[in-house]
Formats: structure tokens, sequence, C-alpha cells
């Protein structure tokens, strides 16, 4: 019977829009990244900004100017750190869900620290591998990337509280 849920769970995940089990406390109280949702370079195919060449974006970049970052689930930190093509990050763990938030200028919870659902996590900034400040963000769903925005409709959905992302 796991094995069968498994499957029919990975067929979802292919399948748009996805299916995401989530606690039922995530399925009540969701918040967005950012105070405002502003693209600009989507999730999938593209050409990238600094090497110009074509590559595969794992997440959405979201513009911004010295923004709080907030947490988008109830979860917990599970690594913060600095990349050379992410920058500082933070990176959150919510049931099967990964959220990762990149290039940020400042880091506001540490590795192991519980977050709250709009908990500010971090200022947005330009660290990294980047052409100016934005936010990028990430979902990983048992190790596979997620169409960001798709993400947070679906949450939009299942959850009681609106939210702008349209």
């Amino acid at each position: 019977m796991i094995r069968r849920k498994k499957f029919i769970i990975q067929i979802l995940i292919i399948s748009l829009p996805y299916s995401i089990p989530l606690p039922a406390t995530a399925q009540r109280s969701v918040s967005i990244p950012l105070a405002r949702l502003s693209v600009t370079s989507p999730f999938g195919p593209r050409v990238h900004p600094v090497t110009g060449r074509p590559n595969n974006h794992n997440g959405v970049d979201l513009a911004a100017r010295s923004d709080p970052v907030f947490s988008v689930l109830d979860g917990i930190v599970i690594e913060t750190g600095n990349h050379p093509n992410l920058g500082k990050y933070v990176r959150t763990l919510h049931g099967d869900v990964e959220i990762i938030y990149g290039h940020l200028s400042r880091l506001l919870v540490s590795t192991g620290a519980t977050v709250t659902v709009g908990q500010p996590i971090g200022i947005t900034g330009a660290t990294g591998r980047v052409t100016g400040e934005h936010l990028h963000f990430s979902v990983k769903f048992n190790g596979r990337y997620l169409d960001p925005l798709k993400f947070l409709r679906r949450l939009k959905e299942q959850s009681n509280k609106p939210l702008n992302i349209e």
C-alpha cells in the first residue's frame, strides 16, 4: 500500500496541477515570500543572464530592493550559508517540501531554528552570481523542483487565507 501511495503521489507531482500533501496547519496558514511578487525570471528553460548560456532555471527570480523575505510555511531551517552562485541563502523544510530563498543580503535565522508562516527569515540582496538585487525562490518536493508560482497558487487553493499572488 505504501509503495502504491508513493507511486500515485509521483504521478500527481508530474502532472499539473500538483497535489501536495501538507500538514493540516499548513493548509490553513500560508504566506508569500515577499510583500509583492513581480517575476523577473520564470521557472524553466532560459538563457542565463550572467553566462549567456541556455540553462534550466530551478526557481523564479522576484524583483526586490532590501525587502524582508517571509517564510511561506511553518517549518524548520535545515541550512543557511553562502554559495558561489546562490549567495547567502536559507533552506527550510516543511514535511516533504523544501523551500530555498537565495541572494539574500542578510540572514535573520540560523540552522535548526523553527520558522512560522510569515516570519521574516532574511533581507533580499545581490549576493552570489547575479546581475542585480532580487530573491531567488525555489520549491522542491521529494527532491524534485516544482514551479514555485504554481506551488503558491496550489497553496492558495488549499488555504482559507487569500494570497496576493496574482
